[in-house]
């Protein structure tokens, strides 16, 4: 078990550090563990120990706002959140509530009016300890969080956000499938693609986004399913906030992220199946020259100095569908003409337009994406016509 120091938060791996680690850590406080109801995770309790359980898969904002309640009622000195990127990010803005200044009342209230909400530049309000049972989202390491409320998916950046210490166990990831691994991986290896697509990265990142994508799909293509593989690719995914390759001057580059957000709301689907949905289209647009969505040149040399080698097409978009078919990512279901409109007339308004993370692109642009993009046979919406009457529609 090893510690990597320097920027936060303390990076610690090792097989069967999970219950030393949060042990040694909460010693002698009050601590609040909580935890994804259906992750078997085995951490120590004590007199001054509090344990809550959440169901991942219904956490919205009323959720979010329960468990901040509970904090506050508990005011404990260490949060030990364990689970997927859902219930950590959900910790972590349910922290807040022990910040001076309602700055929880800000995110949340900010959060169902705008799409992106900055948080004051403050420290953490409470020690959190992250321990991830998934693979790819890097909640463990950023300063990052996502709101579902009734608008959609909302993201609240700040670092009051940012974890104390983050805890990488093997063991905490055996009983991924195959096919969630596969995705974590892709996750992680489109964080930094997406930054690799702005013309205004340094050296340094593009020397770091080049090593990190590269190491990202050797260890997925040659062992990912080992105990070990595993413990690479939850690293390696940690290593793309750690490094310099996501610390530029334009911090919007991956713009395939916000199209992906309206698209996983709307059709209720998770964000890495809607990003494979749509990430080949954004590229296509960049390789066809469109700046608004990023630049041709950066994208083209990050992807040969990355896939060289390794078997894949050479043109990004075709390589990256590639990658996607060749590791066997679920496609998301078509959307009807309706749902198209929803998600594309959602993502101007929160994303587009005269905001900084598309500028410039329209409802109509978004939709000419989306019927470019890689969707299967099944239907969602009303709208039951096949996927042919859909394109029809659109020419």
């Amino acid at each position: 078990m090893t510690a990597e120091f320097g920027r936060l938060p303390t990076l610690w791996q090792g097989e069967g550090a999970t219950g030393r680690l949060t042990k040694h850590l909460t010693a002698g406080r009050e601590s609040l563990l909580i935890v994804d109801s259906a992750v078997p995770v085995a951490l120590p309790s004590g007199r001054r120990t509090t344990t809550i359980q959440i169901d991942a898969s219904s956490v919205d904002v009323a959720a979010v706002v329960e468990l901040a309640r509970q904090i506050v009622r508990r005011s404990p000195s260490v949060i030990v959140a364990v689970g997927g990127g859902t219930v950590l990010d959900a910790s972590k803005i349910a922290a807040l509530a022990l910040a001076r200044g309602r700055v929880f009342d800000f995110a949340i209230g900010h959060a169902s009016r705008s799409a992106l909400t900055l948080l004051p530049h403050a420290l953490p309000p409470v020690d959190i300890i992250a321990v991830p049972t998934t693979l790819g989202t890097s909640s463990e390491t950023n300063s990052v969080g996502v709101l579902k409320n009734d608008s959609g998916y909302r993201l609240i950046v700040g670092l009051a956000l940012r974890p104390r210490h983050a805890i990488i166990d093997p063991g905490n990831l055996a009983s991924l499938t195959h096919a969630a691994v596969r995705e974590g991986a892709l996750e992680a290896f489109l964080r930094v693609a997406g930054a690799s697509t702005s013309s205004r990265r340094s050296a340094r990142q593009n020397r770091d986004a080049v090593a990190l994508g590269r190491a990202v799909l050797d260890s997925a293509t040659r062992d990912p399913d080992s105990r070990g593989g595993r413990m690479r690719l939850a690293r390696l995914s940690a290593a793309t906030q750690r490094s310099a390759a996501l610390r530029g001057p334009d911090p919007y580059s991956a713009r395939h992220w916000y199209a992906a957000n309206e698209i996983a709301f709307v059709l209720g689907v998770r964000k890495i199946i809607a990003t494979a949905a749509v990430i080949g289209a954004v590229w296509r647009r960049i390789c066809a020259g469109d700046v608004r969505w990023g630049d041709r040149q950066s994208l083209q040399e990050f992807w040969v100095n990355v896939v060289g080698g390794m078997a894949l097409p050479l043109d990004p978009p075709t390589g990256i569908e590639a990658l996607i078919e060749r590791w066997r990512i679920e496609r998301a279901p078509t959307p009807s003409p309706d749902d198209i409109d929803r998600i594309s007339v959602a993502t101007e308004r929160a994303w587009g337009r005269r905001h900084p993370m598309l500028p410039g692109l329209l409802a109509d642009d978004f939709r000419v994406v989306l019927h470019d993009s890689r969707w299967s046979s099944e239907l969602v919406g009303p709208d039951r016509r096949p996927p042919m009457s859909v394109a029809k529609e659109v020419n």
